[in-house]
């Protein structure tokens, strides 16, 4: 696709149709887990199969472990239809500060585009990958929930931090 005409592609072309969804009494450790095993920052509160909010991974960030996803999802959801084109949805986030958009046609929640998402087919600023903050790579880097969200790719995650016990002499 050209980035010139992505602008008037519809939603339902490119959306994200990988869903990770919660419900309002999850765990926000629970929460935090599957935002890191999936490498994803936005995700749905579904109660009894209804879109009721959406919570991100700033707002896990900033939430106690102990307390529930209920507590500090935004809601009422801004939603998409699926004809919806990208200028348009990259205008209505831009107007409503927010980093996502679900596409629900309905009552059936069919997909998910993100301001990353947008960037990355038109080219705009937002494009830019995550650095990971231990070394400044940036293939495979992931927000580690352990790390209060810091983006560490796979090498640094899986380093061992020096001891301070350990002698320095030789």
């Amino acid at each position: 696709m050209e980035t010139a005409d992505a602008g008037s592609c519809h939603v339902a072309e490119v959306m994200g149709t990988e869903l990770f969804t919660l419900t309002p009494d999850t765990v926000v450790a629970s929460a935090r887990r599957l935002a890191f095993d999936n490498g994803v920052r936005h995700l749905l509160v579904l109660d009894d199969g209804t879109l009721t909010g959406i919570v991100c991974d700033e707002d896990l960030r900033t939430a106690a472990r102990d307390a529930l996803v209920g507590e500090l999802m935004r809601t009422p959801v801004l939603c998409i239809a699926p004809d919806t084109t990208l200028d348009e949805a990259a205008e209505l986030m831009e107007e409503h500060g927010v980093s996502c958009l679900p596409v629900v046609k309905g009552t059936e929640l069919l997909g998910i585009v993100t301001r990353e998402g947008l960037a990355l087919l038109t080219g705009g600023p937002e494009a830019q990958t995550d650095v990971c903050v231990a070394c400044g790579g940036t293939e495979e880097v992931r927000r580690d929930p352990r790390a209060g969200m810091a983006a560490l790719c796979a090498d640094c995650l899986g380093r061992k931090l020096p001891s301070i016990l350990t002698s320095s002499t030789s």
